[in-house]
């Protein structure tokens, strides 16, 4: 059950995050008085300066880190660990290389964890395939697709357990730019399609501008919240815009 459009998924309760200090060096406190919220099928794009917090910020949220003070939840409950309902997409995708386009999107699905859902493998497997457009690939290999694709498979994989909200850390960000420009297409077309929520890091400010519908800007270490940007325009939304130019111009000066 995803819940309605609208309805609160996500709440960052004024988390902090420190990392104790080791070896006599003092504590570095990462994460400062975190305090927003996410509603279901909402595409959030964050932004901010390099090792401001962005990946650690969805590691907490994955369940992976705890805070060290204050609460992230997850429909209402504090997250206690990782769980299939969160799932991350890195930048460097993560498949198995023995094997098959088709079985990389099926492991999950065989996993005990995930079993006793009521859905059949193989038709959930040809569907997120379809989904993706590699329905051609499915006995091929991940050496055998091009980084693109390859990223296509780990998104059809990390759908495959059918998750509530997918974890994007910087998923576009080691492709060519013309690849990069062909995929932010196909991470819209996925989302609109699922309606899934997702959290989508990046660097990029024109591409957050694009494909969001809010824009989180965080600051410098210890990180807090700049700003949060609606973007309202219609999608697709095109770089040549003014009025999608203007809002990319506001946000690099924010961060200038």
């Amino acid at each position: 059950m995803s819940g309605a459009p609208g309805q609160e998924l996500v709440r960052f309760d004024r988390v902090t995050l420190t990392f104790p200090g080791v070896n006599g060096r003092p504590a570095i406190e990462v994460i400062r008085q975190l305090d927003f919220r996410i509603e279901t099928g909402e595409f959030v794009a964050i932004i901010g300066p390099s090792g401001c917090g962005k990946s650690t910020l969805l590691s907490l949220l994955a369940g992976y880190l705890p805070p060290s003070s204050g609460r992230v939840l997850f429909r209402g409950k504090p997250i206690a660990g990782p769980a299939r309902e969160r799932m991350m997409v890195f930048q460097q995708p993560a498949l198995f290389p023995w094997l098959t386009t088709a079985g990389n999107v099926a492991y999950g699905l065989k996993l005990k964890a995930n079993r006793g859902n009521g859905r059949n493998v193989q038709s959930t497997v040809d569907a997120l395939l379809h989904l993706v457009q590699l329905d051609g690939f499915a006995h091929h290999y991940p050496s055998d697709l091009s980084g693109g694709m390859r990223q296509r498979l780990e998104i059809a994989r990390a759908l495959a357990v059918d998750p509530q909200v997918l974890l994007m850390d910087e998923p576009l960000a080691a492709l060519d730019a013309l690849t990069r420009r062909r995929m932010q297409g196909e991470v819209l077309h996925i989302w609109e399609k699922t309606r899934k929520t997702i959290l989508f890091v990046t660097h990029d400010i024109d591409e957050a501008v694009i494909m969001a519908d809010r824009v989180i800007v965080m600051a410098q270490r210890p990180t807090s919240i700049l700003e949060i940007e609606e973007v309202r325009l219609p999608r697709p939304r095109r770089r040549e815009d003014p009025e999608l130019a203007g809002i990319v111009r506001r946000l690099s000066a924010l961060l200038e």
